[in-house]
């Protein structure tokens, strides 16, 4: 895509008409940049999946850790329902599985409508849950949703949901699709006991 970019605005005869290249020169420039951010991207998520990574559980105040991670959303309408309770995991790779599905769900939801953020604690393991308001996933997608390079966007890098998931399986844990009337409800749960006996 860079490559016929720079052709097309190339191609034209700056000196026949000097506005007109300069504009499509403009335009090539632009579409340029788009595709380099797009590589790197790529490129930053490809490293991600290549690193095995052990979690370090630590415990971890579940609505402080919500409500810091909406500093990093300001222009996103994150709703927070979060107990005070701690539960142990590492927090930052769940941060960073939560970022890609805050992201994933800021992409489809309406603009200024509310993307719920949630925790609960129950025996045995802590839940989080991030849900959308937008069209849902479409069916064709959802059996092949955590796998790599799926995407049902034509910029996506269909990486976002694989590497939550594997930061997620990490701790041993399951990351899934819950149906839902409305929107998406993505939702990741993290056993406590075997983790308790590893930190």
């Amino acid at each position: 895509a860079m490559r016929l970019r720079a052709e097309s605005a190339l191609a034209l005869d700056a000196q026949a008409d000097p506005s007109r290249a300069a504009s499509r020169g403009r335009t090539a420039l632009d579409a340029i940049l788009t595709q380099v951010d797009r590589l790197d991207r790529l490129s930053g998520e490809l490293l991600i999946m290549t690193q095995r990574r052990v979690p370090t559980p630590v415990a971890t105040g579940l609505r402080d850790f919500l409500e810091a991670m909406c500093a990093d959303w300001p222009l996103v309408s994150l709703a927070v329902d979060a107990p005070v309770d701690g539960a142990l995991f590492d927090p930052e790779m769940i941060r960073r599985a939560l970022d890609n599905l805050i992201q994933n769900a800021a992409r489809h939801a309406p603009p200024g409508s509310d993307i719920g953020l949630r925790a609960t604690v129950a025996p045995g393991f802590v839940r989080f849950e991030v849900q959308d308001q937008g069209p849902g996933v479409p069916i064709a997608l959802r059996d092949t949703l955590f796998e790599p390079f799926v995407t049902g966007r034509a910029d996506g890098t269909g990486l976002g949901l694989a590497i939550a998931q594997e930061m997620v399986q990490a701790h041993g844990g399951r990351i899934f699709l819950e149906p839902t009337q409305h929107g998406a409800l993505f939702v990741i749960e993290l056993p406590q006991e075997n983790l308790r006996d590893s930190s």
